[in-house]
């Protein structure tokens, strides 16, 4: 099995500044996500800590890789009591993550230190903006 870190997957790894619009209410989110590999570098574990509005929201992710190193696995549980799985795509600067009901779409600049992308919710059956997101790499390691 190939390990994690020797995936593309490593542009992730750091402390991160995220800051965003959550739609419709124009709402402000702001927070910190870290990366960080684990268990012997065959996991990274996410840990996100943001205020939407006036909520905050706080996530654990673990994520692995699937059959390719470009694809992985993401098992997620946030504070809300909420629980779920998606796949993330990282293939060269370009970053995807679908499940049924959300998907993520983002670009990393070229030095990797800074994600721009957003966030759609999928409601009736339509995709939904709602979140714009711009992560900016604090720190290389944490």
């Amino acid at each position: 099995m190939e390990k994690i870190e020797t995936s593309n997957f490593n542009k992730l790894i750091g402390i991160w500044v995220t800051k965003g619009t959550v739609s419709p209410e124009n709402e402000e989110l702001i927070g910190i996500d870290t990366y960080e590999y684990i268990l012997n570098g065959n996991y990274i574990l996410h840990k996100a800590d943001v205020k939407m509005g006036n909520e905050r929201s706080q996530t654990f992710e673990i994520i692995y890789l699937g059959n390719s190193t470009e694809r992985a696995k993401m098992q997620y549980y946030n504070s809300k009591g909420e629980n779920g799985s998606m796949t993330g795509y990282l293939s060269k600067n370009i970053f995807k993550i679908r499940n049924s009901t959300m998907r993520f779409e983002g670009k990393f600049n070229e030095e990797s230190t800074e994600l721009i992308g957003k966030w759609f919710i999928k409601e009736n059956d339509k995709w939904i903006n709602f979140i714009d997101l711009k992560l900016k790499k604090q720190k290389e390691s944490v």
